[in-house]
């Protein structure tokens, strides 16, 4: 293989492929990525042959370098998810930051002034709907008009509404839960 036999290579690949694939998925228990994994060693191998010195037997040398492949692929997960985890907690101690500057009458005053910016008709389905708690049906007998135009008329306030709170929507979840 040294020498550039790509038929040697077949034969490693081919006699090792699957075993080294049982291998590194008993580690990193996922299969695709062990298959990825384990082809990236077999290119490398490929890549490297002319300088690597295999001192005890290829199988060793193989399946040790998958192993590292494994350890390095788990490092790397581990700090994705602590880099993740970090944004997360980021995210919520600003959030937590920016609520403790609005108390709930500030959020009800940015609330109101985004309805009131609703046309009169949305605006009129919408508190039906959101702050009489009436059904569709109710607030269609009630206005006169059809259950499909009390659905647009939501579904046209709630748009409009958060593009109005789009800065305010963590807060008003925090509110609501």
């Amino acid at each position: 293989m040294k020498l550039g036999s790509i038929e040697s290579f077949n034969y490693f690949f081919d006699y090792y492929y699957s075993g080294l694939c049982l291998y590194a998925n008993a580690y990193i228990r996922d299969m695709s990525a062990s298959e990825e994994l384990v082809q990236d060693v077999f290119v490398r191998f490929w890549e490297k042959r002319r300088n690597i010195e295999i001192e005890s037997s290829v199988r060793f040398y193989l399946f040790k370098t998958v192993y590292n492949q494994c350890l390095n692929l788990l490092k790397h997960k581990k700090v994705e998810q602590k880099y993740r985890q970090q944004k997360i907690s980021h995210a919520e101690n600003l959030y937590e930051e920016q609520w403790s500057l609005f108390n709930e009458s500030e959020l009800r005053q940015v609330l109101d002034q985004a309805i009131s910016k609703l046309p009169e008709r949305c605006r009129e389905v919408f508190e039906l709907s959101r702050f009489e708690n009436l059904k569709n049906k109710e607030i269609a007998e009630k206005l006169g008009i059809t259950e499909k135009t009390v659905e647009n008329q939501i579904t046209k306030a709630l748009k409009i509404l958060r593009k109005e709170l789009k800065d305010f929507l963590p807060l008003f979840l925090m509110y609501m839960s």
